[in-house]
């Protein structure tokens, strides 16, 4: 597969009127990128021309136009057409002279273009772009100068601090806070010697390297790392796995209503019977223990509800108004009943509970999708969770967590594209 079937790279140009408003253009029918919906000006960058180039060289041919583009923020995302990964690079647009002849327009791809409101234009643009324009706009409100501001590195220095350094301690170091650790959140003082005795080196790793490096390198607090363990072994199915860091859960500070919510989740990302087996699991458990627990039945909404608490959420994530009839309407136009399911119940009913904090449900759903080998949603997973107020660390960290469930080459997947949105 080429390069250029692989990813695909969109510049966009922002241009605003003395009033503030915006510039969009509106994509003819045929077009196979988001047909017949208003877009920022912009173009598809080839491969043979740098990114900085795309869109004065828009301006210029369609609309005649000699103009200064100066970066202010890329966004990513897939191509709905095609699935394809895609790059979103805005550029601040400046007009410096008007060119003479008339507009180039045989290959047009617009058939419209119209001033509109940001208000507006953040609700009528493909979630992306708008996106894109959200952070834009909010940069310009905070008082950036993008013309010595432009350098991707300086834009992102304050989210994406340097890795940590390497960690260099001895054995012994991470053996005694290894055993340290399963002791204390086992309430057993033998533990890792009797785990080591009975499964030799499979037991020597699991102290040395689960509970006496992943678990000790502080990115993650213990209450998260085990809210991500259990995600993780349960969207695998590892029930015993995840019975254990349930069980430590009381020595993590993880709460019993928060472990049913994890069984919750569960039923969206890996649908019903995965949920039921696991919170039928927990439940015997802790009737065998003599401290049974009957979770409280769900508050029933209608649909006009759910679809107010499912934009909410949406709104949350990508930080632009929505508008809840609009936001089912277009996920059923897209998906149809799975689409509408989304919006309705995981995201109208699901995702709003208060029972979890919405940062540590990202979490939890990034565990469960790094776990499964989802590629697709990780991007989104990742994005998401650090609007929620995760940190790269927590992040990084949970993908740490999930490695011990699911092997270092799936977590390296997700590793590689979160360490991709870092850097950009």
């Amino acid at each position: 597969m080429s390069a250029s079937q692989k990813s695909l790279i969109i510049g966009y140009g922002i241009v605003q009127d003395e009033g503030g408003r915006l510039l969009l253009l509106r994509r003819r029918a045929g077009e196979a990128l988001w047909p017949s919906q208003w877009w920022l000006p912009g173009a598809e960058t080839p491969l043979t021309e740098e990114p900085d180039d795309t869109v004065p060289r828009l301006f210029a041919r369609l609309l005649r136009q000699q103009v200064d583009a100066v970066y202010a923020h890329t966004v990513f995302s897939p191509e709905p057409a095609s699935g394809r990964h895609t790059v979103h690079n805005g550029y601040l647009v400046t007009v410096q002279q008007h060119l003479d002849g008339a507009p180039e327009d045989e290959a047009n791809p617009f058939d419209a273009m119209e001033w509109w409101e940001p208000a507006a234009a953040l609700a009528a643009l493909p979630e992306p772009q708008a996106e894109l324009l959200a952070t834009v706009l909010q940069r310009q409100a905070d008082g950036w100068s993008f013309a010595t501001d432009d350098d991707a590195d300086f834009l992102f220095s304050e989210t994406a601090p340097p890795l940590s350094p390497l960690p260099n301690r001895t054995h012994a170091e991470r053996r005694t806070s290894g055993a340290a650790l399963l002791a204390e959140v086992t309430g057993n003082p033998q533990f890792a010697e009797t785990i080591e005795a009975r499964m030799g080196p499979f037991g020597s790793y699991l102290i040395d390297h689960l509970w006496g490096d992943i678990w000790q390198d502080g990115q993650l607090s213990r209450r998260q790392r085990t809210l991500a363990a259990m995600s993780a072994a349960a969207a695998l199915m590892q029930w015993d796995a995840f019975a254990f860091n349930a069980a430590i859960g009381e020595h993590t500070g993880v709460t019993r209503e928060e472990i049913v919510e994890i069984c919750l989740q569960l039923t969206v990302e890996c649908g019903f019977p995965n949920g039921n087996l696991a919170l039928t699991r927990m439940l015997r458990e802790w009737a065998e223990s003599g401290d049974p627990y009957p979770p409280e039945p769900a508050a029933g909404k209608d649909d006009t509800q759910r679809r107010a608490a499912a934009a909410s959420i949406s709104e949350a994530l990508s930080g632009r108004p929505v508008d809840p009839a609009a936001l089912a309407a277009d996920a059923q136009q897209q998906l149809g009943s799975v689409g509408r399911l989304t919006v309705d119940w995981a995201w109208g009913d699901i995702r709003p509970r208060p029972n979890l904090p919405p940062a540590d449900r990202a979490l939890c759903i990034l565990a469960m999708h790094t776990a499964l080998g989802r590629e697709r949603e990780l991007e989104g997973d990742l994005q998401a969770a650090q609007r929620l107020g995760c940190t790269w660390d927590q992040l990084d960290g949970t993908l740490a967590v999930t490695s011990a469930f699911c092997g270092l080459p799936r977590a390296s997947d997700a590793a590689r594209i979160l360490q991709r949105l870092r850097t950009s």
